[in-house]
């Protein structure tokens, strides 16, 4: 059993309290936090940057939240570099009125939260980002559950390929959950994606009734820890 590390905070609400929260940032994250034209994005960032420091920390005591330092890899995914590091691996998502990061010790991690938005345009993008066995799976539900569904199955979906650490790159159609029941989630592959489903193991959850994330691991099994700290 592979235990995961999962860490939820809502946005920090206070100005005052994201600018003392920043300092513990390197000074790469202050220069993008300071880029955000909307206070919004920027309290959303800084509450996600600071909640990856502290779960990290959480994992290697040795080490002080604003002590994390990180490099990028060719995709784009940061990783940390701390002499202390280890095998220590983390991935952070972050969504309306929600943040979320996630850390395993040793494997491929990915999370993901998604704001349930009402908006119909969704749909108009599933057949170029979901399976034709998703697709036709949406079509056959009533309208609320066709939402969730959606949801469900884009949450698993970027938790995968945040995992896999390459983004975009993988085409998303190729990539199916259409055997999912319930909470019990089921992953087809395509062979052109050179990878083995049965060697990840997922876990969703519901933060709010308007929010939907997943946590993806390549591990047979995953138990999620979950914890909300403080940052306010």
């Amino acid at each position: 059993m592979t235990v995961v590390d999962l860490a939820l905070a809502a946005p920090l609400a206070s100005t005052g309290r994201a600018a003392q929260l920043s300092l513990i940032l390197d000074h790469d994250e202050r220069d993008r936090a300071r880029c955000f034209h909307h206070d919004a994005d920027r309290l959303l960032y800084i509450t996600a940057h600071a909640l990856t420091r502290h779960t990290l920390t959480n994992r290697r005591r040795s080490i002080d939240p604003s002590a994390w330092r990180f490099s990028v890899g060719p995709w784009g995914r940061p990783h940390p570099v701390n002499a202390e590091t280890g095998e220590l691996r983390f991935n952070l998502s972050h969504t309306q009125g929600m943040t979320a990061v996630a850390v395993a010790e040793g494997v491929d991690v990915g999370v993901d939260v998604e704001w349930i938005r009402p908006d119909d345009w969704i749909y108009d993008t599933a057949g170029t980002v979901f399976s034709p066995a998703e697709v036709a799976s949406l079509v056959e539900l009533a309208d609320d559950e066709r939402r969730d569904r959606f949801f469900l199955y884009w949450t698993l979906k970027e938790s995968y390929i945040k995992a896999r650490g390459m983004g975009v790159s993988l085409p998303l159609e190729l990539i199916s959950f259409a055997r999912t029941v319930g909470e019990e989630v089921t992953l087809d592959l395509d062979p052109s994606l050179e990878d083995d489903a049965s060697s990840w193991a997922f876990e969703t959850f519901r933060p709010s009734t308007e929010v939907r994330g997943a946590v993806a691991v390549r591990a047979p099994s995953i138990e999620l820890e979950l914890s909300w700290p403080d940052l306010s």
